[in-house]
């Protein structure tokens, strides 16, 4: 037939199969003109400009029909029309024109329809796929028509053939189609039909970025050209949306096509399904940090302004709307920590912010170099400020996680190429991806951005530490009330809501650290004092009880945990150059690699010597560190109120871990010690009320000497600390005379008034060896008394002398009469005050202040030695044959021998001195010898033999009067 021959017969067949359409629907339809249609169509593909357009067209017009099986068969009719036709095709234009057919079928409704048009994609794909070149966006629209459509059947069919695509025709895809390649695969991610289908999505997704990655040469060649064709004078109506954004962005065409595929990404980090959103975010962050190497220095600002900031800010509101509602159902099991939506959209929060962290942290030699660094830091900073006031500890710990990472110096790994030797060693091993080095921030910031920078990390700090730990203090009194009621664990639950994790408060301190290494020049004292306040909120804060053992020691362990040796840390990082928990031991100064959050640091020496530094910056915090070091110490004695008021309650009644704040604030009292000793020895002058504050300090430790609540060491420890104040101070406060620091010299009296003879409470067994031991140091404080004050007393207050005389006076006559219990150990610092007694008695001359203060004590001494052994006797007499009390024995024997070391001393005093002696007190001394001679019918051997001691030291004493006459 001749062209118009074929072109009327086609009209023909045409007009019959539509007349058929239009019959009655009560008959069965006659398929006679569209099987002439088929048959004539496949006879004439050699003209196939001539019959394509009319055929295709009716074919598509009877696909719409309400007849189900002419439209089936119109439909199956154009598939097998098309499959006869592509062998034909002799170049890409007659691919599209055969293809076309296909995309008009996106308009058609009915399921079939579709079915059989994603099955003549499938077909094409299996039989042309490596032929189709610049007609693969017809099949690639095709296959996404389907992502939108609600037949499971039909989504299925085409990301079956997306699948096949992505897998076996990638390299076959000219590069101007790779752009639809990725709309395409998020569309079927998006998709709600079948979840399992969105996952699939993901990780064609990453297909495709390896895809990019491995091809990269001839794709970017690719891409250039498509800019290339569309200049600057080409209209914008006929451009897909790929092309607009290459004619409106300067960034390369290639780094395009990447932003596409991260923006693909971060909409289904967006998702309403919590698994589609957790596949997406993980490989939004693998592909940024596997393929990010490709990408231009200028492309990382959109990469963040327009891809990231925008998602972390869709994920955090799309967060604090989400309904707290549980999701459990009986038919599915859902953990606890996922059981609401909420929850589940925190876990997306978490993965969003911490790929960001991870973003800027392996990129940071990048992003410092972008013009608008700046501004990208503080978007970035104030969004883990914003994360990390979350009520979900989950994000608020992410958050801190995440700002650590940032700040970090020592933790920013780079792939580096290896040696030809160590890819020889790693393939032998199992390795061969690269040495990992450890490089610090690079240090060529200008100074300007560089003290911008971490300003602005410390008003985040300072902003975080404020609002997330500062201002919840007042929450810990909802623990007062759980604790008065039985325990509820949902109020419980909503308690530990209200306030800081323990590993949210570790990570901040850690924060700290680091901020500070980059701002020590700028950090002021108002400053520390902003520090402080952080610190001092964040000791008191509870630990729950979800968290692991292994993590926080226990109550009854003698270590710090974490939190507690990082607040030290942070003071020592203020005023020392160097780590304050360095153990010199251990080699170079280097601190012993230990577990990540458990540390068991030693409890340093108060005698070791700190480095000082002698320029005024650094000596302006010396005091603000003591200050504070001494109110941390103030835990050892006196822990947060719910510590005290549990002990001795079961642990499984109460809703916290116990906490054991003895090693901290020992710790951090040996470290006031130090600071201060250091400082003196370097001739850096402190306040002057410096001394007295350390009294005050370490008064209610001291307190606790015998308490049944407190271990030992927490009063031992502070005796320690005491002597090596005294001794550090003492001669500096002498030097100023007895006018000046009154303060001090009062609550040093009373500190040894309260400290020395505090009674051993009843029910507390104390050994032979026990008693020695707090003998000991009661003697080691006597001692530096008698070794630094008193030869210099003349310079000492007169009042704070006569309560230094009562305490020695008391001392040297422990009377169980006093309610004081004693042990035979007790004559040891009886004979200890005795000395420094007569020391301070008869060392300085008859007119000092000192000498005839406690010459008056003295006498009064003497009086109450009489009547202790006038009472006795009297008291043995009426008793008769029964014994008197142990300690009235014990009483009698201690004053016999003070007596005896009385007049030992008076002698020796006499010998250097004639007239040292007050005849006074010799008479007084004489007067004893009465009440001595009526114990000589004692029943007891030891007072007996402990009063021959006493008589033999008076035949010495009337021998020497009788010579001095």
């Amino acid at each position: 037939l001749s062209g118009a021959s074929l072109d009327h017969l086609i009209s023909a067949l045409c007009q019959l199969s539509l007349d058929e359409v239009s019959s009655s629907p009560n008959r069965e339809p006659s398929l006679f003109a569209m099987t002439s249609l088929l048959e004539t169509g496949v006879a004439n593909l050699e003209r196939i400009d001539l019959i394509w357009p009319p055929i295709t067209s009716h074919f598509i017009e009877v696909c719409s029909s309400s007849e189900a099986t002419l439209r089936g068969f119109a439909a199956d009719s154009l598939s097998s029309l098309i499959r006869s036709a592509l062998p034909l095709a002799k170049n890409q234009e007659m691919y599209i024109q055969l293809l076309s057919p296909l995309l008009s079928l996106q308009s058609v409704l009915h399921v079939d329809v579709r079915q059989r048009q994603l099955d003549c994609v499938s077909n094409v794909l299996h039989s042309s796929g490596q032929s189709l070149g610049s007609s693969w966006d017809v099949i690639l629209n095709v296959i996404k028509s389907a992502a939108s459509l609600s037949s499971e059947a039909l989504v299925r069919s085409g990301f079956q053939s997306l699948q096949l695509v992505v897998a076996d025709f990638l390299p076959h895809l000219p590069p101007p189609s790779l752009p639809t390649t990725l709309h395409v695969s998020t569309r079927y991610g998006l998709q709600t039909v079948d979840i399992n289908i969105s996952l699939s999505s993901v990780g064609l997704l990453w297909s495709i970025a390896d895809h990019l990655y491995q091809n990269k040469e001839t794709i970017r060649v690719g891409l250039e050209g498509l800019r290339r064709g569309t200049g600057s004078g080409t209209s914008q109506s006929g451009l897909t949306g790929f092309e607009k954004r290459v004619m409106s962005s300067p960034l390369p065409v290639f780094d395009v096509l990447w932003v596409d595929m991260f923006r693909g990404l971060s909409e289904l980090c967006a998702d309403e399904r919590a698994a589609v959103r957790k596949s997406s975010a993980q490989t939004l962050f693998s592909t940024i940090s596997a393929h990010g190497t490709l990408l231009h220095t200028h492309t990382w600002e959109t990469v963040l302004g327009e891809v990231l900031f925008p998602l972390l800010e869709k994920v955090h509101t799309a967060t604090r709307e989400a309904s707290t509602s549980s999701l459990q159902s009986s038919a599915l099991l859902i953990h606890h920590t996922r059981d609401s939506a909420k929850k589940q959209w925190a876990e997306t929060q978490v993965l969003t912010l911490s790929g960001t962290a991870r973003l800027f942290q392996s990129r940071w030699d990048k992003l410092v170099s972008l013009p608008n660094f700046s501004k990208t830091w503080t978007t970035l900073l104030s969004t883990i400020k914003l994360c990390a006031s979350s009520t979900s500890v989950e994000v608020s710990v992410a958050a801190t996680n995440s700002f650590l990472s940032i700040v970090n110096t020592e933790t920013i790994e780079t792939k580096t190429e290896t040696s030809q030797q160590q890819q020889q060693d790693n393939n032998g091993s199992g390795g061969g991806e690269g040495v990992v080095l450890v490089r610090p921030h690079p240090v060529s910031l200008p100074p300007k951005l560089k003290r911008h920078v971490w300003k602005q990390a410390w008003d985040t700090w300072n902003g975080i530490g404020t609002d997330c730990v500062a201002r919840r203090l007042p929450a810990l009194e909802g623990l007062h009330s759980i604790l008065k009621t039985p325990l509820n664990m949902e109020r419980v639950d909503r308690f530990f809501l209200s306030i800081p994790s323990q590993k949210f408060l570790v990570n901040l301190l850690k924060i700290f650290l680091h901020i500070h290494d980059h701002m020590k020049g700028d950090f002021t004292t108002k400053d520390f004092a902003l520090l402080t306040g952080v610190l001092h909120a964040a000791l008191p804060m509870p630990i729950s009880k979800d968290v692991s053992p292994f993590l926080v020691p226990s109550a009854s362990e003698n270590v710090m945990s974490s939190l507690h040796e990082l607040v030290l840390r942070c003071v020592g990082a203020v005023f020392s150059k160097t780590d304050v928990f360095d153990d010199p031991a251990s080699g170079d100064g280097a601190p012993e690699v230990k577990s990540l959050l458990v540390k068991k640091p030693h409890v340093v020496d108060v005698h070791r010597v700190l480095p000082v530094a002698t320029d005024k910056p650094r000596v302006s915090f010396y005091p603000l560190a003591v200050t504070e070091l001494l109110k941390f110490s103030l835990l050892a004695a006196e822990p947060p109120i719910f510590i005290r008021n549990s002990r001795g309650a079961p642990p499984a009644s109460l809703p916290f871990m116990g906490v054991n704040y003895a090693p901290f604030g020992l710790a951090a009292q040996a470290l006031a010690v130090q600071l201060y000793r250091s400082c003196v020895l370097a001739g850096v002058s402190l306040p002057s009320e410096v001394p007295e504050l350390f009294l005050k300090s370490l008064l209610p430790a001291l307190k606790l000497k015998h308490s049944l609540s407190v271990a030992p060491q927490v009063w031992t420890r502070t005796v320690s600390s005491l002597l090596v104040v005294l001794q550090t101070s003492l001669p500096l406060l002498l030097q100023q005379g007895p006018g000046a620091n009154e303060g001090f010299w009062a609550l040093l009296a009373t500190t040894l008034e309260e400290f020395l003879f505090i009674p051993i409470p009843e029910g507390k067994e104390m050994t032979g060896e026990k008693l020695r031991d707090c003998e000991n140091l009661d003697m080691k404080l006597i001692d530096l008394l008698r070794k630094d004050l008193l030869p210099l007393s003349q310079k000492a207050p007169p009042s704070f002398l006569r309560r230094l005389t009562a305490v020695l006076n008391r001392g040297s006559i422990h009377s169980a009469t006093d309610g004081v219990a004693t042990g035979p150990f007790r004559e040891n610092f009886a004979r200890v005050c005795f000395e420094a007694l007569l020391q301070f008695s008869f060392i300085h001359s008859q007119d000092s202040v000192g000498s005839s203060t406690s010459q008056l004590a003295l006498s009064a001494l003497l009086e109450r030695c009489e009547g202790v052994l006038t009472k006795f006797v009297a008291d043995e007499h009426l008793s008769g044959a029964c014994p008197l009390p142990r300690s009235r024995m014990n009483e009698v024997s201690l004053v016999l021998k003070s007596v005896s070391i009385l007049i030992s001393s008076l002698k020796d005093a006499q010998k250097e001195h004639a007239n040292r002696v007050d005849r006074g007190v010799w008479r007084q001394v004489a007067h004893l010898y009465p009440a001595l001679v009526q114990c000589v019918t004692c029943n007891s051997s030891e007072v007996r033999t402990t009063l021959k001691e006493v008589l033999d030291q008076f035949s010495d004493f009337i021998t020497m009067t009788m010579a001095n006459q």
